[in-house]
């Protein structure tokens, strides 16, 4: 009697022994994770441990951290999870962080403005899930005097990522001078203008004294040519005729 007791006493202490030996353990993949802000933090054991799915089956994960308000996600900060099971617990810390900068929104390469005017902030929008501030440098642009400018626009979240663009700021010529311009192109148009309908008289004038010297070249080389013999050879030559004639004819000649 006092043997069978013996045994069965033993069997009760090689027991909880030989099962503890057997009992699988959480296997961590990692003891910390990073998630970008705007993702949730999975509840899922899977994600945490390297245990069967068996094992998984049993694994509660606690201490979720709730979401930011109006939002589907929790808001930048350190977190620790809870993984536990009847006999087991873990603790696994997670990073919510926010690494991507702000986007600009319809931002345009060349802006005009009037001149003296200043250019507005509020023409200028990013998308960002955290709180953003916009910025203007532009210290190089001279609003007094029309021409071509640089100027940088800055993006600032709150978790300190920025995104900063080059932009041309265009400043009009100034409605004065613009007026000036177009009455002296005026004016120089008005002055080309009347120069070429002189041009154009002194032209007609020259044209018709050329046409009166034409004329009279034509008159000059008229002449009889049965009254003009060649003598001596061909060494002289005169008009032919009696004096009477001889003075006609020279007389034709200088008509």
């Amino acid at each position: 009697m006092k043997r069978k007791f013996k045994l069965i006493f033993i069997g009760i202490l090689i027991i909880p022994i030989l099962s503890g030996c057997t009992k699988e353990k959480m296997e961590l993949k990692n003891n910390s994770f990073t998630v970008e802000y705007g993702n949730v933090i999975s509840d899922k054991a899977e994600d945490y441990l390297k245990n069967d799915a068996d094992f998984l089956k049993n694994i509660k994960v606690e201490n979720l951290p709730k979401n930011e308000k109006d939002k589907e996600y929790p808001s930048v900060g350190e977190y620790e999870i809870i993984l536990k099971n009847d006999n087991q617990k873990e603790v696994v810390k997670v990073s919510v962080k926010d690494t991507i900068a702000p986007k600009f929104k319809d931002l345009k390469e060349k802006y005009e403005i009037e001149y003296g005017s200043k250019m507005n902030i509020k023409q200028f929008s990013v998308t960002d899930l955290s709180k953003t501030e916009i910025s203007l440098d532009d210290s190089k642009v001279n609003y007094k005097k029309s021409g071509t400018y640089k100027a940088v626009v800055t993006a600032k979240d709150k978790n300190g990522n920025e995104t900063k663009k080059e932009i041309s700021v265009v400043v009009k010529e100034r409605k004065s001078d613009k007026k000036n311009t177009d009455s002296n192109n005026s004016s120089s148009n008005g002055k080309t203008s009347s120069s070429n309908k002189s041009g154009k008289s002194s032209n007609s004038k020259s044209s018709s004294s050329s046409s009166g010297a034409s004329k009279g070249q034509e008159l000059d080389s008229k002449r009889d040519e049965n009254s003009y013999i060649d003598f001596n050879g061909g060494a002289n030559s005169a008009w032919s005729g009696s004096g009477n004639d001889l003075e006609e004819g020279w007389q034709d000649y200088f008509k």
